[in-house]
């Protein structure tokens, strides 16, 4: 009764911190909590069969495949700036049509010496730096860092000109806390209304030293006339929301 009671408080207040915002969660089917369910979705919002997708923090490639197998006439534009991570993505897509591999981040600002901080779980490796309890959710210190090391940056606003793209249909992030500065290097595609759809993982738990906040990016899209399609994979410890997936679509 106790446990709960105390995930009925959480849940009504990440209900209240919503409605702020002029949203409501409702109940999904119980596939919601899947890899692959958000896919769904995206069939059924990109109405033509060739969409240009972005996917930033694209690690080994694993939403790449899904995304290939979902729009097999897609255009995928993927970013990973730590090379081991990059030379499984690049090896893994090098000979498939219409699929390049990028092995810088991006941000807010072209940096040509940037430090990324390499985590125990590569996967979670980010440009911020890890909180001191920031294992506390995570089994096994997966956040502990191992190593540093530079990378380069670019933004979307600058690739996009330089590689002439001209709108983008699916923008997925997975840049542990650094969404916001991922989405502010996107200014110009934002305020033009190019980008389509955006895909966002959240930290909720306080991984890394500055890290964006869910209330910080609804106000950052709702700002720029996108609003909440969903909630995705959300993941709990001890009764508490730690992390979370939302799709944000352009109204």
């Amino acid at each position: 009764m106790i446990l709960f009671s105390v995930m009925k408080k959480i849940k009504n207040n990440i209900s209240k911190l919503i409605k702020n915002f002029g949203y409501e969660i409702h109940r999904t089917s119980e596939k919601s909590n899947s890899l692959k369910e958000p896919f769904y979705h995206f069939r059924d919002l990109i109405n033509h069969p060739q969409p240009v997708i972005f996917d930033v923090g694209a690690f080994v490639g694993d939403t790449v495949e899904q995304f290939k197998s979902s729009f097999p006439k897609s255009w995928i534009h993927a970013f990973e700036p730590f090379d081991e991570s990059y030379a499984i993505l690049n090896n893994r897509f090098k000979n498939t049509d219409r699929t390049f591999s990028n092995n810088f981040a991006i941000g807010d600002s072209l940096e040509k010496d940037a430090v990324m901080h390499v985590t125990k779980n590569i996967g979670s490796s980010s440009l911020l730096q890890p909180t001191k309890n920031a294992n506390e959710f995570w089994k096994g210190s997966p956040l502990s860092v191992e190593k540093k090391v530079k990378i380069k940056i670019t933004t979307i606003d600058k690739y996009c000109q330089k590689k002439k793209i001209k709108k983008i249909d699916i923008l997925k992030i997975d840049v542990q806390g650094n969404e916001i500065k991922v989405l502010k290097g996107a200014k110009r595609m934002l305020e033009e209304k190019k980008i389509k759809l955006i895909f966002t993982e959240i930290s909720i738990a306080a991984n890394y030293e500055g890290q964006s906040e869910l209330d910080e990016v609804i106000r950052f899209l709702r700002s720029n006339k996108y609003r909440i399609f969903n909630f995705f994979r959300m993941k709990h410890k001890n009764g508490k929301l730690i992390e979370c997936d939302v799709l944000f679509y352009l109204e």
